[in-house]
């Protein structure tokens, strides 16, 4: 079976580094764990909408963010594990093609072997899931996961960003633990 994973806030942790960057653009201390939305912009830190904007495109689309980010928690042993499992496991993310290497270049770097990753606008990694015939997905942005249950198991891995956001048909996911033994268990009843 095939399963699809998130990059960004599933497998790697772009919080503190982003909120590094901030500190030091913009003097303004922050923390991921008071990040309440999941779209940035919508960050009510004090500053001005139009340079806050600015900066989050550059510092998205600049390579050296992804190689200063972590894991996030329990990444490298869930992908492990549900490999072990019998999962196939590919990414599906929202980041720039011109970020294919950098994005290679980590996974490799913290041991995630994933089979692909495939490059994709926002609002279309369901698109991407049905047509590579994806039969779970873990996703940590509300909007996507929703879509994305249109056409697989679809969860939603809590973050503080993502928890005020109710669910219709994706389900959430409370650790890379549970995801493990929710997605072991597709696997085991297949």
């Amino acid at each position: 079976m095939l399963c699809g994973l998130d990059l960004d806030g599933v497998l790697c942790d772009l919080g503190p580094p982003v909120a590094a960057r901030i500190a030091r653009r913009f003097g303004v201390a922050t923390h991921p764990s008071a990040w309440t939305r999941y779209d940035l912009r919508l960050l009510d830190l004090g500053l001005p909408r139009e340079p806050f904007h600015a900066f989050l495109d550059e510092t998205f689309g600049d390579p050296a963010l992804y190689t200063e980010a972590l894991p996030t928690d329990g990444a490298a042993f869930g992908v492990a594990a549900l490999r072990s499992a019998g999962w196939r496991i590919v990414g599906i993310t929202a980041r720039p093609a011109h970020l294919t290497d950098v994005t290679v270049d980590w996974l490799a770097e913290h041991g995630m072997a994933l089979d692909d990753v495939h490059h994709t606008a926002l609002g279309t990694k369901a698109d991407v899931a049905r047509r590579l015939g994806v039969r779970a997905t873990v996703e940590d942005n509300p909007g996507e996961a929703e879509l994305l249950a249109d056409v697989c198991e679809s969860w939603l891995l809590d973050r503080p960003y993502n928890r005020h956001d109710a669910l219709r048909r994706a389900r959430r996911l409370q650790s890379w633990d549970d995801a493990v033994g929710r997605l072991c268990q597709l696997e085991l009843f297949a």
